[in-house]
Parts: C-alpha cells; structure tokens; sequence
C-alpha cells in the first residue's frame, strides 16, 4: 500500500509542476548531452578536386600526394600564390560558426602566413589570415576561424562597409603571403566548417 500511495503523490506533485508552467523533469540537466558539433568539408586535398585552379608562382608547382597538396617551395613556390574552387552551386555558409583548415609545415617553408578566402556571386572577398610559423614541420595540424572574424579584402577595388554574401559562396582561396618572396613549402590536407 505505500508504494502505491508514494506512486499516487508522485503522480500529484507532477500534475502540480506541469500546471504551474513547469515540467516535471525525470533526469538532471547535466545528463542530457549537447548535441554534436556538424562539420561540412568543403575540400579533401588527398583526392582530384573538380574546378580547382592555382596562380601566381604556385602555378604547375602543387603535387598530390596520399596525404594533401604539397605547394613545392624548392620548386619555386613562394608566398605570391594561390589556389582555388570554384563552387557550382554556391554555397549556404551562413549558419557555420567557424571555418577549419588542416595543414603540415614543410621544412623549407619561410613564410609566416597563410590566407583563407571566401568570394560571394557579386565578388565581394572576404579573407581571415593564419600564423602557421610555429608549427613544427611535418607536424598537421588544425587551424579554426570564426566566420565573423573574415574581414572585406580591399585589394579588388571593394568598397569600405561592403558585406559579403555569406548565403551565397561562389570561390574558397587559400594563398600565401603576398607581401613576401620566400619558399612556400606547406601540405594542405583538407578544408571544412564547423557549426
């Protein structure tokens, strides 16, 4: 008989909580577990990626190899490059939290940085730049970007205050350091986002 009555005001003090607004919770807050963070990769440099173009000095200097795109600085790669996708259909970015780039460091590269581009279907560029000079070499590693720290990239005649179209990604980039001539030698491995 007392099971049946703790069972009865259990029932009770349930009814009592849902009409007061409140639920009657049967595992603590702590027990539910968040759900996944969704990652989208966007490039997987270990295969042949359709519409994928390079520029500047490393132009006919990128090799493919099991693990990545290996940008060839004793080939004369330097950081007066580039390579890119073109996306057909644009992309929907505008939900991602952050942008992720995984990369190994090559024993000849000289250069500090690298830049990850976004082009909207208006043009507009958007770039956030990595400090990739203290890894080790021959180490991958994972570099994150918030998407709200990408910032206009002035350099096509873009005017000041002009946004990109995050819902509507044309073109992915990622290029040296424009501003110097030493050997670039660095593995890039794959490209995605993160929620």
């Amino acid at each position: 008989m007392r099971v049946s009555c703790r069972w009865l005001l259990a029932t009770v003090a349930a009814l009592v909580v849902s009409r007061a607004g409140g639920a009657a919770e049967t595992k603590p807050e702590a027990a539910i577990a968040p759900p996944p963070e969704a990652t989208r990769l966007l490039a997987d440099f270990r295969t042949k990626i359709p519409n994928i173009g390079a520029s500047g000095t490393w132009q006919g200097r990128i090799g493919l190899s099991d693990n990545g795109f290996v940008v060839q600085g004793g080939l004369g790669a330097d950081g007066k490059g580039d390579m890119g996708q073109s996306l057909d259909p644009a992309l929907d970015l505008s939900k991602e939290k952050y942008i992720e780039v995984a990369l190994g460091v090559g024993a000849k590269n000289e250069v500090p940085e690298v830049t990850i581009a976004f082009d909207d279907a208006e043009g507009t560029q958007f770039t956030a730049r990595i400090r990739i000079n203290q890894v080790l070499p021959q180490q991958a590693v994972w570099f994150r970007v918030r998407l709200t720290d990408f910032k206009l990239n002035d350099w096509q005649g873009n005017k000041a205050g002009r946004k990109i179209d995050w819902t509507r990604i044309k073109q992915w980039h990622l290029q040296g350091d424009w501003s110097t001539a030493a050997p670039f030698h660095v593995m890039f491995i794959a490209l995605r986002t993160r929620q």
